[in-house]
């Protein structure tokens, strides 16, 4: 049976996401084109290989919940425990420091930016709450001290924390 274009593309998609090329027998028509011998473009099927296998990535994380919510999960759990250090996270989700940092960016996001809007969300729900003061909420939230807590709030609503209290109390 022939195989089509349609059906080499999309397995030469699935072999660059899992396994790489080096073990499939495919490899020697896909380096010719690759490389530009089938005239000039080849370089554009390259790029378009590129492509299509990036967003075919992005879209199988977000079907899986992806690896940023496995990291979200883990820094909550570590919020409140003291300062929040990107080398202990990764090496309780099983990886490297660089691994993590290339996994969430294929995902569109930074650590930082990951534990900043958990931080978020966290305080914005927290405020609420009349029984804990701004300094217990920001130690809950992993903030060296209620200042640090105080400046992101104001950062993330133009407002202090104890504005915001009043706000959503009122």
């Amino acid at each position: 049976m022939t195989r089509g274009p349609k059906d080499m593309i999309a397995g030469c998609i699935e072999q660059m996401g899992t396994r790489g090329c080096g073990t499939c027998e495919r490899r020697d028509a896909c380096a010719s084109i690759a490389h530009g011998r089938r005239g000039r473009g080849a370089s554009m099927l390259r790029l378009l290989f590129d492509q299509i296998a990036k967003a075919a990535r992005r879209e199988v994380a977000k079907k899986r919940g992806g690896f940023r919510h496995r990291v979200e999960a883990e820094l909550e759990a570590r919020l409140g425990a003291g300062p929040i250090r990107l080398d202990p996270v990764a090496r309780a989700l099983g990886c490297s420091r660089n691994t993590l940092y290339r996994r969430l960016k294929a995902e569109g996001v930074t650590f930082e930016q990951l534990l900043d809007g958990l931080r978020r969300r966290r305080a914005l729900k927290l405020v609420r709450d009349p029984a804990l003061s701004v300094k217990e909420i920001g130690y809950r939230l992993g903030f060296s001290d209620p200042a640090a807590f105080s400046r992101a709030v104001k950062r993330w609503t133009g407002k202090s924390p104890r504005a915001l209290r009043e706000a959503q109390s009122g």
